[in-house]
């Protein structure tokens, strides 16, 4: 999970967000199957250079999201998504193109570059 994840210093997204959509993404794409293990805290934590509070702040609204869930001194887990899974998908679709836009405009391309870029 989130082997090829970097923060973006430059991001207008905290930084608890972008490791958020970055989880979303692993569960919602099936790269995490349901029912499986993800990264302990003080793991992913290191591995990403963060506080682990960062992490413990992400976990907590994935769970309360329904996306992970926990079993005390087991670790986290990834639920089953309740929600309707493409809806989840076009929310983080959402938000992951906002930010790519955000980031073009701010470089100074216009919305038909961006388009251009991309087609």
């Amino acid at each position: 999970m989130l082997d090829d994840f970097e923060i973006d210093g430059n991001s207008s997204l905290p930084v608890y967000e972008q490791i958020k959509q970055a989880v979303k993404l692993d569960i919602l794409s099936g790269e995490v199957e349901p029912e499986s293990q993800i990264t302990p805290i003080r793991e992913l934590a290191a591995a990403i250079k963060v506080n682990p509070n960062t992490i413990v702040k992400v976990y907590y609204q994935l769970s309360v999201e329904g996306f992970l869930y926990s079993k005390p001194g087991q670790g986290y887990f990834v639920k089953k998504v309740d929600k309707n899974e493409s809806e989840e998908k076009i929310k983080l679709f959402e938000e992951i193109t906002k930010e790519y836009i955000n980031k073009s405009v701010k470089l100074g391309f216009t919305f038909p570059e961006i388009i251009a870029c991309i087609a």
